[in-house]
């Protein structure tokens, strides 16, 4: 039987994991899209210093979004691609504590002791220290990059109502954002404590309704 057909849980989470966050880059980049027909059609002899910044905010954030998505499917693909030797390895990895992988990685070694008296081989292994840490933040970025997107959008359209819209349309937009962020902020608070975790999925079943 192949790889696929015995995927180990933590793989097949992840994998999905980055298969709905590549569908939802590739959902707010179409909405950013539309967002920009509001300010991107300006022609450029008439575009003030706040329609440049609006258009500019608009158009990193949709690169960033675009960027999010095929960052996030080469990821998936990546995963797809991992041997079952690997898909083992990554649910060992996953399954220890985060402590323990720290440990491994700070315990000095025989190889670590015969590098320090080899220049080229210490050389070597930073250089291979540095791709190792690179890759795996390539690998993880995805969703850094679609906060931004989100992010740049959102300062975009701040812009946009404050310097082309009445003050009353400023005013409610930005009490929308100010009653919804702490809901946002909310979810990237929960952390890793155990109790909190249990609490708060204990909270939720309280909350559970016939939907």
């Amino acid at each position: 039987m192949s790889a696929n057909h015995l995927m180990e849980p933590h793989v097949a989470s992840v994998q999905k994991g980055f298969e709905l966050l590549a569908i939802a880059a590739t959902f707010l980049s179409a909405v950013q899209a539309q967002v920009m027909t509001i300010s991107i059609n300006t022609p450029s002899e008439a575009q003030t210093t706040a329609i440049c910044l609006i258009n500019a905010f608009f158009l990193i954030g949709l690169v960033l979004d675009i960027i999010s998505a095929f960052l996030a499917f080469l990821k998936y693909r990546w995963l797809q691609r991992l041997s079952h030797e690997e898909s083992v390895y990554l649910e060992e990895v996953f399954e220890a504590p985060i402590t323990s992988l720290k440990d491994e990685e700070e315990a000095p070694g025989v190889d670590d002791a015969e590098c320090t008296t080899d220049a080229t081989k210490s050389n070597s292994s930073l250089i291979e220290g540095w791709i190792v840490s690179w890759s795996a933040l390539s690998l993880f970025i995805p969703m850094l990059f679609l906060i931004l997107g989100v992010s740049s959008m959102a300062v975009g359209i701040q812009i946009f109502i404050w310097t082309q819209q009445k003050l009353m349309v400023a005013i409610l937009v930005t009490l929308t954002y100010v009653t919804v962020i702490p809901f946002i902020i909310g979810l990237f608070i929960i952390g890793k404590d155990r109790e909190r975790r249990r609490k708060i999925i204990r909270n939720l079943g309280k909350r559970r309704g016939d939907w």
